[in-house]
């Protein structure tokens, strides 16, 4: 079956370097809904044993391009190199690059008094204070955030901490990192194929599935205390804490009022926490496996929220939504390797009543 053709570009060189890499390995997003957004990375494998890296102007904050099937799937910068220069034996010699996205470089840029006065989209006036600008985009407005007049810290964790009170994700379009506040998520709901445990022409097929269920403090939780910017903790229980005991969480937030921060913790209790078998999922997709590869290199590229079909050992053929958090991408000479990072759509289920896929009618308790 075919392969992913990869191609790997320094963007400020304008230097192709494909041929000289070996493999490469990159990771974006996170693996659970709970989970801040560390930053994605990316090593890749290159020989060098007649100076292949200095002949690709790789160098410091060079900005490379991971593409796939032609389009952009990561944009990094390069953080460092390891050279392996084998001594004895120079045609062996290889180097390491370290790249790190525009997260990465979020987290190295430090504000001091800061004026942030956008409440409604502070994603995109943050994007703008990036050195590297234009790499966050607020897909359309969040529910009402914290403005500050002197705000101090690096910038990864304040887009963090707008996760946390917004309950958003952020997730990459062509190597952009694109913010979808919790009501525009069913715009990534993709229809036209799905994960499935057979290949075919509508079926992106998986060669290892994880079911992850009832990690307290991390798939499940019953109880959570937030705690808006200068005002009080507010704390959600959710029932099942007198069945069980607690698995609690504490989250810093930028809700502008105590209700939204008691609303944003009522969110958290009963989305994860009704049910302790709710379950995340870890699958592993190869595209040599594929009958339609394209479908895989479209989902690589412009991160889509897949249904996905799996059958539990003893139990019947099970068809769920999933929303995708993150990916771990390994290419090599004969094939490519991606790791999918899957939360239940039940985490995200906007209180809207009757509709197939946001609707939580009859399904839950998440009105407040």
């Amino acid at each position: 079956m075919a392969k992913l053709t990869w191609v790997l570009y320094n963007s400020d060189a304008a230097n192709d370097f494909t041929s000289s890499v070996q493999s490469f390995t990159y990771t974006q997003g996170r693996q659970s809904v709970l989970d801040n957004y560390g930053g994605g990375t990316a090593q890749i494998t290159m020989r060098n044993n007649t100076g292949q890296v200095a002949t690709a102007f790789l160098a410091y904050r060079q900005k490379v391009l991971i593409k796939c099937e032609g389009t952009n799937a990561f944009i990094g910068w390069v953080q460092g190199i390891i050279y392996n220069d084998t001594p004895g034996n120079a045609n062996d010699a290889t180097a390491i690059i370290t790249l790190g996205d525009a997260w990465v470089l979020a987290g190295q840029q430090i504000a001091t008094s800061q004026v942030l006065t956008s409440n409604d989209f502070q994603v995109d006036e943050i994007a703008a204070l990036q050195f590297y600008p234009n790499q966050f985009v607020q897909n359309t407005a969040s529910t009402s955030i914290r403005g500050s007049l002197t705000f101090a810290g690096d910038w990864a964790t304040r887009l963090n901490q707008i996760v946390a009170s917004d309950r958003g994700v952020f997730q990459s379009l062509n190597g952009i990192n694109y913010y979808y506040s919790l009501q525009d998520l069913v715009i990534g709901n993709q229809t036209l194929y799905e994960f499935g445990p057979t290949a075919s022409a509508v079926v992106i097929a998986y060669e290892s599935f994880n079911r992850i269920a009832g990690f307290g403090g991390k798939t499940f939780v019953n109880q959570a205390q937030v705690t808006p910017e200068s005002l009080a903790t507010q704390t959600a229980t959710n029932a099942t804490a007198l069945v069980v005991s607690t698995s609690a969480i504490t989250v810093a937030s930028l809700n502008t009022t105590v209700t939204d921060g008691l609303n944003t913790a009522t969110w958290i209790a009963n989305s994860m926490g009704d049910d302790a078998t709710q379950e995340s999922y870890q699958i592993t997709v190869k595209d040599i496996s594929q009958t339609a590869v394209a479908n895989l290199a479209n989902m690589i590229a412009e991160t889509w929220n897949l249904n996905m079909d799996y059958k539990p050992p003893g139990g019947v053929l099970t068809s769920e939504r999933t929303l995708t958090e993150g990916i771990t991408v390994r290419g090599f000479p004969d094939h490519t390797e991606v790791d999918f990072y899957l939360s239940p759509y039940t985490y995200y289920n906007y209180f809207i009543l009757d509709d197939p896929v946001n609707g939580v009618l009859d399904s839950s308790r998440l009105g407040w």
